[in-house]
């Protein structure tokens, strides 16, 4: 199946997904406050990025089952299949010459993979999610390294890094962050290949940015 279809399929799911799965930064404030932390108390800031990866891992599952029905209602190469947090281990020098592709800096577990296992065909489409309202520069770049190596090394076609629950003014500090930008000039192989997605809330649309013509720009 076109590879496009397969990220059209994702933009459909994430419509699909409610926004009690999102886990925004009103929820995030409303279990700190119902355990009285106040708005000064260092824990807060602390407790932020534990509370926020804890509901990215609700949003995921909605997420993956909203995929699977959609990928089950259409038809599309029974050989590819979704999968979440899979782990893919670094290969050997032998497996590199094998199949022509060079092993990852280290062992992965992408939050969705669209790909046929077991064989180097039909490697699809890496999907990385982060639920954090206060996404950092190190995390957004962590996560769009991680899926440059895929597309990179293990032949992947396309890459996604999705963002939810950030603001518009948070996403475009983030975007027009240089040390981000930089990095991602000097270190990223494939930007062509390589999606952003932002989508702050149930109600809002996906912001959709092609990573090579945000460094272009």
């Amino acid at each position: 199946m076109n590879i496009n279809n397969y990220i059209k399929f994702l933009r459909r799911a994430l419509n699909n997904v409610k926004d009690v799965y999102f886990g925004n930064q009103n929820w995030v404030d409303s279990m700190i406050n119902a355990n009285e932390i106040d708005t000064q108390d260092p824990k807060r800031e602390k407790l932020i990025p534990y509370l926020s990866m804890h509901h990215e891992r609700v949003f995921c599952y909605e997420l993956y089952h909203q995929s699977r029905k959609i990928m089950e209602q259409n038809e599309k190469d029974e050989n590819v299949i979704l999968q979440a947090e899979l782990r893919k281990s670094q290969v050997s020098s032998d497996i590199e010459h094998l199949f022509n592709i060079k092993s990852t800096e280290g062992p992965y577990y992408p939050d969705f993979l669209i790909h046929e296992p077991y064989t180097t065909d039909n490697q699809d489409l890496i999907i990385e999610v982060k639920a954090n309202p206060n996404l950092s520069v190190k995390d957004m770049k962590k996560d769009i390294y991680k899926i440059d190596q895929f597309i990179d090394r293990y032949k992947y076609k396309k890459g996604i890094f999705l963002a939810i629950n950030v603001t518009a003014e948070k996403r475009k500090q983030l975007l027009s962050n240089s040390d981000l930008l930089n990095s991602l000039k000097e270190q990223v192989k494939c930007k062509n290949e390589i999606l952003l997605m932002f989508k702050e809330s149930a109600e809002e649309h996906t912001i959709t940015i092609n990573l090579a013509r945000l460094l272009e720009a």
